[in-house]
């Protein structure tokens, strides 16, 4: 069995395809090639692998019974790896593709029904092995032979599609006809807008066809016409009346005390009326209710008047209603013109107004005239000699605030907690505020130190313009990490000083440079000098710049022959200096080169030597550099030189064989900056020039620095083991900040005191705005900012307002007009009322009424249509007032009323479409807009997330979290002007948030043993299997798969499969087991 490889039967099943020795029973397979053996590293290398022949039932035979012509090849060249090499090659990683599902890789797969917390997906990679150098491809198994190959795939979530969700529908509308076919609709509204591939929404308006009644009666035959309303008039009843007392007046003292006609004790009501607003109404208007009627008439198509019973109309139109007798309103002369408004001189504006009023003797009512304007202006001029100029009002502003980031996160929640390091946009705010433009105002701008000279604050209305925008967006770098570049190569070992060569001590050098600036300049960035002692220092050499063209030997055509080196002197820094300099240093020798014949292989020159695997060497550790070179052509028959092999196109060196023993400068961070002693004269004069500047005084410090010489792995060791040259300097001078004190504006004016006279506390205060702040030892704002006073109370409380007095009661027309209807016996029906209004001041003193008309609102109604209820009408109360909105476009405002008296029981009171009983409408609004700001932050966990929670879990071992989070976006808000507001005028909380997910780890997963198979032989030594499978790869750095045997790895395919395969090798005399664990990738095949 030791000489004779034997695999289990199980996966011979899979090599159907391989070539067949024996088309009738035989098959001949590889096995997996072995390890790559040779004595020198890289190319030149060679492996093998096994090739049996066996039986399709599985057991092995003698290589006889398969064709050895279809035999394949049981030994190849390979690249030999050893341990620097890993310094030279290294796997490329390229980016994740997309997430695709799962159901969508397998085939025939149906997606799943149901989605939970997001559908699994799998996302793809192209990983390479690659020379670090150049980043050309290189074989795998290189790679492979220092670290396992990275996943080429990981598990991945795909959001669930939100659908639109949409609320309920409304009640219908009513019907667009009262008889006939009409239409009604009804709307609902979006919810959830649809995500990720969601359903799409439904429509939102659905239309249905209503049919209230049939129309009855011969459509078109008959119509309904009305005539205009007579004037109104009052009613004449005085003869009837006296008629009717003299008919009666034998029983009048009978009767007086329980008058039972109707139109009796509607006219006793009237004169009541009458009477008692002759005592309390306003002379300005005198109010008569009378009457109007109008014909309504049904009319035949043919044009002839018929009975209205013909037209049949749910509601008839009224034929009878009560009015206000009009009259027109009556006012005075006019008075004379009063005083010119404009008392000083403006060059843009130079003419005022001056004003004559007259006042009403009777205001018009009903229908009557209007009144004519009482007001009328004309322009004029101010008159006299002395008029002073006109002042001016401009607006001001203070300095910008600091950036600040959390002014737009100001409504954040608490999962936003864990966010730290706020930067990007942010917002800046300042303060705006008018004063009246002077001879200061100039000066003032230049020079805001003569703080007695700034304006004081006036009220903001006196300023005219745009309003200097008070917010404003700003930008709060993001912290720059510092990075550097590789090491570069280690230089030549050279004097310390030049200058002075009395020491042997030599160092060599190596740098990098910075290539991301950090933030707050290179300070913050890693030493970027190291050097390492070294003997027999120089500070002159040869560098090598070139070679010339080959030149063969004795003049012949081809052959051996020399290069001429081209070189140039340069000192330790690599500048190029005089020749002479380096007359202590031999100069490089021709270099031996060969030009091929026409019959010699042909080479091509040898690429540059690859970076140093190491930085330095030890016992353990050696560098190592390569290059090579390629066979541009063969040798062509005979007598031509041979192309050499594979070994002799590779050449290895040492390099870096220096000691570790590496030392560096090690800096500390900046001191603060601090008065400098030794140039107190320069400040001196600086001062008295900053003086003369509006920035305050400026000065130059100095900074202090700690400075170490470290060597690497060790620590702080003493400063004469590092080179003075790179030695970084520990002090530098600095610009002190300069000074800033606080500058405040000058008080305003005292606020007018309240023009009111009701109860209770009045104040008035007067402020002061801060311009500039202080900084830096300035001098800091005062306390007092605001001052605050109580208002004296006023002898006269100033100011108008109407009063208006109760209603009147329901008038309707007279009896006489209306004795045919219905509901004559009851009194009840439309109507009109009136009611008083007057002038009156604050404290409810009388005032005239030409105050009013000119600094109170509009005068409210005197009139207004009325109805007496009837017993079988509903009865409700008044609508309530609108309830209070809590803020601008945020929710809605209701107000109610409710069923009185027997109308509580009746159903038809109770039908809410026909009497509803509230109303609703939403508050009102301007017009806002909201836009994101800045970047989104990362996908943020909820908080406190359980292992079960589905929106996201904490995977023990390294406490990673993942699942399902959300990240998050700053809003701001604009108003119609474009102007920043609060974010909670635009209906938001400051931000904006979508779901994100962090992709959880997943283990290797294996499935359980398999079954033993038979023995492969029935006497003698034979081999059972059994095996696990790959069920599951490891993705988002879950725990990998047991490695692989380097013996035995292929390269990975889509289509193989991971397999643990445990044999047992028996022996029919002497059972004996022995169990190799072997991972193999095998193709699968279905």
């Amino acid at each position: 069995m030791s000489g004779t490889p034997v695999r289990p039967r199980k996966i011979l099943s899979q090599f159907l395809l391989l070539p067949r020795c024996n088309v009738r029973l035989f098959i001949c397979f590889p096995g997996p090639w072995g390890r790559c053996m040779g004595s020198d590293c890289g190319p030149g290398g060679s492996q093998s692998r096994a090739v049996w022949c066996a039986h399709v039932d599985g057991w092995t035979t003698l290589h006889t019974n398969c064709d050895q012509g279809q035999r394949p090849s049981n030994q190849r060249n390979c690249f030999r790896v050893c341990d620097w090499h890993k310094d030279l090659y290294d796997w490329k990683l390229g980016a994740w593709n997309e997430c695709v599902p799962v159901s969508a890789r397998t085939f025939g797969a149906m997606r799943p029904l149901t989605c939970s917390g997001g559908e699994e997906g799998i996302q793809t990679r192209e990983v390479d092995c690659i020379l670090k150098s150049d980043s050309t491809a290189a074989e795998d198994a290189i790679c492979e032979y220092f670290e396992p190959k990275p996943r080429l795939e990981q598990a991945c979530l795909i959001p669930c599609p939100q659908d639109c969700v949409v609320s309920e529908y409304t009640a219908w509308t009513s019907c667009s006809k009262t008889c006939g076919t009409g239409l009604r609709n009804r709307v609902r509204s979006v919810l959830v807008p649809p995500l990720f591939g969601g359903t799409a929404c439904p429509n939102l308006t659905e239309f249905q066809s209503c049919k209230p009644g049939p129309c009855t009666g011969p459509e078109g035959m008959y119509s309904l016409m009305v005539g205009l309303w007579s004037p109104c008039a009052l009613p004449q009843t005085r003869t009837a009346r006296q008629a009717k007392r003299r008919k009666g007046k034998d029983q009048g003292l009978r009767d007086r005390a329980g008058v039972k006609d109707p139109e009796t004790r509607e006219l006793i009501q009237k004169k009541r009326t009458r009477n008692r607003l002759n005592r309390q109404e306003s002379p300005f208007w005198d109010i008569q209710v009378g009457y109007q009627t109008r014909d309504v008439i049904c009319i035949h198509r043919n044009g002839s008047a018929v009975g209205r019973n013909l037209c049949t109309l749910r509601d008839l139109p009224l034929t009878v209603q009560s009015c206000v007798l009009p009259k027109d309103c009556q006012v005075t002369d006019w008075a004379e013109w009063g005083p010119c408004s404009k008392t000083c001189l403006d060059a843009e504006s130079p003419r005022g107004n001056c004003t004559r009023s007259r006042q009403v003797l009777q205001f018009p009512v009903g229908e009557g005239e209007e009144c004519p304007p009482l007001e009328e202006l004309e322009s004029c001029e101010p008159q006299g000699d002395s008029i002073p100029p006109c002042a001016t009002y401009t607006w001001r502003t203070t300095e910008w605030s600091d950036c600040r980031v959390d002014l737009l996160l100001s409504q954040q929640d608490r999962r936003r907690s864990n966010l730290t390091g706020l930067c990007g946009g942010g917002l800046q705010t300042r303060e705006v505020y008018c004063v009246e433009a002077n001879a200061e105002l100039l000066k003032y701008l230049n020079d805001l130190r003569e703080k007695e000279k700034a304006s004081h604050p006036v009220e903001n209305r006196l300023c005219e313009g745009s309003i200097p925008n008070r917010s404003q967006l700003c930008q709060i770098p993001c912290p720059i990490d510092c990075e550097v570049s590789p090491w570069g190569a280690w230089g030549p070992c050279t004097f310390e000083n030049c200058d002075d060569q009395a020491g042997k001590k030599g160092f060599k050098l190596r740098k990098r440079r910075i290539t991301n600036e950090p933030t707050g300049g290179p300070g913050n960035c890693p030493h970027l000098v190291e050097a390492v002692p070294c003997d027999e220092p120089i500070c002159y050499d040869w560098q090598l710049v070139g070679l010339d063209q080959c030149v063969p030997e004795d003049e012949r055509p081809c052959g051996a022959g020399t290069q001429l080196a081209e070189v140039q002197c340069v000192n330790s820094n690599g500048e190029v200096v005089d020749s002479s300099l380096c007359s202590s240093s031999a100069a490089p020798k021709p270099v031996p080169c060969e030009v091929p014949c026409s019959r010699d292989c042909v080479l091509s020159d040898w690429t540059p030597w690859s970076t140093c695997s190491q930085t330095c060497s030890s016992k353990t550790i050696e560098g190592k550099q390569m290059r090579i070179r390629s066979i541009l052509a063969y040798n062509a028959g005979e007598g031509g030189i041979p192309c050499p092999n594979s070994s002799s196109l590779q050449e290895v060196r040492n390099c870096n064989e220096h000691a570790c023993t590496v030392y560096h400068w090690q800096t500390g961070s900046w001191g603060p900056c601090t008065d400098d002693p030794s140039s107190s004269s320069l400040n001196a004069s600086s001062s008295a020039r900053a003086s003369t500047n509006s920035q305050g005084t400026c000065s130059m410090g100095m900074q202090t620095r700690k400075v170490i010489c470290v060597r690497v792995n060790v620590g702080q060791v003493p400063p004469k083991k590092c080179p003075d040259g790179p030695r970084p300097s520990t002090v530098r001078p600095c610009q002190l900040p300069c000074k800033k004190d606080c500058i405040v504006t000058p008080f305003s004016d005292w606020t007018p005191c309240p023009v009111t006279c009701d109860a209770g506390t009045r104040k008035q205060s007067k402020k002061r705005l801060t311009i500039q702040l202080p900084s830096n030892g300035g001098q800091d704002c005062p306390e007092l900012m605001e001052e605050e006073r109580d208002c004296e109370v006023p002898k006269v409380c100033p100011g108008v307002r109407w009063k208006t007095h109760k209603w009147r009661k329901c008038q309707l027309v007279p009896w006489f007009l209306r004795k045919d209807s219905p509901s004559a016996q009851e009194a009840c029906g439309l109507g009109l009322q009136t009611r008083a209004v007057s002038c009156r001041q604050l404290d409810g003193t009388q005032a005239d009424i030409s105050d009013c008309l000119k600094f109170a609102k509009s005068m409210p109604a005197i009139t207004q249509r009325c109805q007496l209820p009837c017993q079988d009408d509903c009865q409700l109360t008044n609508w309530s007032k609108f309830s209070s909105c809590t803020a601008d476009c945020v929710g809605v405002r209701t107000r109610k009323r409710a069923l009185i008296g027997r109308s509580k029981k009746k159903d038809k009171c109770k039908n809410t479409q026909m009497y509803p009983l509230s109303e609703t409408q939403y508050c009102p609004c301007d017009k806002y807009n909201a836009q994101p700001v800045g970047n989104w932050s990362d996908c943020i966990l909820p908080e406190g997330g359980r292992v079960e929670s589905i929106l996201g879990m904490k995977v023990q071992g390294d406490i990673k979290e993942c699942g399902q989070g959300y990240r998050y976006q700053a809003m701001v808000c604009y108003d119609q002007d474009n102007r920043l507001v609060e974010t909670s005028r635009c209906n938001s909380h400051g931000y904006i948030e979508e779901a994100c997910i962090i992709p959880c780890p997943s283990d290797c997963k294996l499935s359980e043993w398999s079954n033993w198979s038979r023995c492969s032989k029935s006497c003698g030594s034979g081999v059972k299997v059994r095996s696990k499978w790959l069920r599951e790869k490891p993705y988002n750095g879950g725990r990998p798969c047991p490695k692989l045997d380097h013996i035995n790895q292929m390269k990975p395919d889509a289509s193989f499969l991971l397999a643990i395969i445990s044999l047992i090798f028996l022996n029919c005399a002497t059972p004996f087991t022995r169990v190799m664990h072997n991972i193999q990738e095998r193709e699968m095949n279905h």
